[in-house]
């Protein structure tokens, strides 16, 4: 009775340590290396542009962290929710408050046509000091006018996801690479970031069941007592 009583209590132990759920991370600020650009309207950021076309740190009321979606066409409300660059690459630090384990990243973009705005291909880096960076995903989207939208849907937008990451840091760096060749531009709405805290208190679900599994533990040990004083 022992074994099986301390065995039960390591179980719902172990059971607690990925007792937390993944949830979706808020960064605590970010910054892209590449001016944003115009042409029908101006993409621009409005928490991470300054006029001489700087990048500046955006908290997460930006553009693309401010929970506000746009339509698969880009034009709808005058592009007021999409970020867009013309540059054949561009880095998008995003820095956190501490470090998370990160499962996966999610960025809206959209398609009018492969000679205007076309998806990009993107990377996924981490780092610990915000300085050297690791791959830790890559996501490749070959031009194709199967993703076409008209400029005008309202159709909810695309949202090019790279999962089954697992790495742990507290900065992430998003690469957008455009098509050279092909569209002008590369246009990113909501970026999201889901996973969960690292070395975080057990939830309250997993507290109830290391409780009642303790309960169970202490009603037997009782009654092995019992059994030993009465024999």
């Amino acid at each position: 009775m022992k074994r099986s009583v301390s065995a039960l209590i390591a179980v719902m132990v172990l059971g607690t340590a990925g007792a937390a759920s993944a949830a979706t991370l808020t960064p605590v600020s970010y910054v892209f290396d590449q001016a944003t650009d115009c042409g029908t309207y101006c993409y621009h950021d409005a928490g991470a542009y300054t006029p001489s076309g700087s990048p500046a740190p955006s908290t997460p009321a930006g553009e693309l962290t401010d929970g506000v979606l746009g339509y698969a066409g880009w034009a709808v409300g005058g592009a007021a929710p999409w970020v867009g660059w013309t540059d054949a690459q561009v880095n998008i630090d995003f820095t956190f408050d501490a470090t998370y384990a990160f499962s996966s990243v999610s960025v809206g973009t959209t398609q009018d046509t492969v000679t205007d705005v076309v998806l990009p291909d993107l990377r996924v880096y981490s780092s610990l000091n915000g300085l050297d960076w690791t791959l830790r995903g890559t996501l490749l989207t070959p031009p194709s006018s199967a993703n076409n939208n008209s400029s005008t849907s309202t159709a909810a937008h695309t949202f090019l996801t790279l999962d089954n990451l697992a790495f742990a840091a507290p900065y992430v760096r998003l690469t957008v690479n455009n098509h050279p060749g092909y569209g002008a531009y590369s246009f990113l709405d909501e970026v999201t970031f889901d996973g969960q805290a690292v070395g975080g208190a057990p939830e309250p679900a997993a507290w109830a069941l290391m409780i009642l599994g303790f309960g169970v533990a202490g009603a037997s040990l009782r009654r092995r007592w019992r059994a030993l004083v009465a024999a």
